[in-house]
């Protein structure tokens, strides 16, 4: 009996070494019946195509454009508001009127007129009223560029026998001279914090760069150079200043920091270039040039890499001026002795014609919301 007991028990533990027992006998990887090992079934996966992003498309302009036009047989300033495309003649007065500039907030436009027998500098509220004389003096006084704040106005005056920078403030009072040289001293821009003005002055011979606090003090010169420069522009963080110089033999783009140190060389196109203009966001630089033998809108990084031309005409572009999104450039074209206003994207599509063609000067534009 002991014997067949023992040979049933021979008989199991024979089974569960085999690998056919309940438990598989695969839990130490042996194998299976066949004692080789299992292969995984590998089901293919075919991932699904991702098409390429669609492009942004370019939003309409939007916003208000100031400018000059002398359709009604003066220079006035109009207002255009792309939004509504609604057009209106904001200044309505016989004299000339020029120069507009938008107030930070976008609730005036100063500008000069010469409305009462010489140039005066002006505000007047966007609807159209609460015009503002806050200059008299029997000489012109030109070129009114706001503070940020919108406290005050800087302007060019020859009231003293020669050109020299004066503020006021928006209501009129506190006139004061801000320089005083027997040079001329003209085209103030405000920095964008407001505590410096640049302006250019021939003081030391030729046309150089200065700043000065807005209270007069702090005269320091920014470039030395036997060649002119000009056109001064602050980028939009107040660190740098874009401007025009004839140092290499013709007038080309210029980038320096705030105190005239880094000067760098924007522009190397053995053409006349000018009127630059920072981009809001300060990465790229808008300026007009006559490389191709007119004037055309050209735009470039603010390091002078990459260079690219945005206008494409038989005829005299200038003034560029960018929307406050950084996304279209107005400028002027002039076709044929009928300047209009157009406005393109900032990849050069879509080229649009802004004034209606009706045969007088339209120009110098300016966009707000402000860059």
């Amino acid at each position: 009996m002991f014997a067949i007991l023992l040979f049933a028990a021979m008989l199991f533990l024979a089974a569960c070494g085999s690998g056919t027992g309940l438990d598989g006998g695969g839990l130490a990887g042996a194998g299976g019946v066949g004692g080789g090992p299992i292969e995984p079934t590998i089901v293919p996966i075919t991932p699904t195509p991702t098409p390429p992003p669609t492009p942004t498309p370019y939003p309409s302009p939007s916003g208000v454009i100031a400018f000059v036009s002398n359709r009604t047989g003066d220079n006035d300033i109009y207002l255009l508001n792309l939004s509504r495309a609604q057009l209106r003649n904001l200044t309505q007065n016989p004299g000339d009127d020029q120069q507009p500039t938008w107030s930070a907030n976008g609730e005036y436009i100063a500008f000069s007129s010469n409305r009462d027998g010489n140039f005066e500098i002006y505000t007047i509220h966007r609807e159209g009223g609460l015009l503002l004389r806050l200059t008299d003096d029997e000489s012109n006084d030109n070129h009114p560029a706001w503070a940020p704040n919108g406290v005050r106005l800087a302007f060019e005056s020859f009231r003293d026998g020669n050109w020299e920078i004066y503020t006021i403030f928006a209501d009129g009072t506190n006139l004061r001279r801000i320089t005083e040289d027997s040079a001329g001293d003209t085209h103030p821009v405000w920095s964008p914090a407001g505590g410096l003005i640049a302006f250019v002055s021939n003081r030391g011979g030729n046309a150089d760069i200065y700043t000065v606090n807005g209270d007069g003090s702090g005269l320091r010169q920014l470039t030395d150079d036997v060649a002119a420069d000009g056109d001064p522009v602050w980028s939009p963080d107040g660190r740098r200043l874009a401007f025009r110089s004839w140092r290499s033999g013709n007038a080309d783009i210029y980038v320096m920091n705030a105190d005239g140190s880094g000067l760098l060389q924007i522009t190397n196109m053995l053409s006349d270039e000018g009127v630059p203009v920072w981009k809001p966001d300060g990465s790229q630089i808008a300026f007009r040039s006559e490389y191709g033998g007119t004037w055309e809108v050209y735009v470039v990084n603010s390091d002078g890499s990459e260079l690219r031309q945005l206008t494409f005409n038989s005829s005299q572009v200038g003034d560029p001026v960018w929307s406050g999104n950084g996304l279209h450039l107005a400028y002027q074209l002039d076709n044929g002795n009928n300047p209009e206003i157009y406005a393109a994207n900032l990849d050069g599509s879509n080229y649009l014609l802004l004034t209606d063609g009706d045969g007088g000067f339209d120009g110098f534009p300016v966009w707000w919301p402000l860059p």
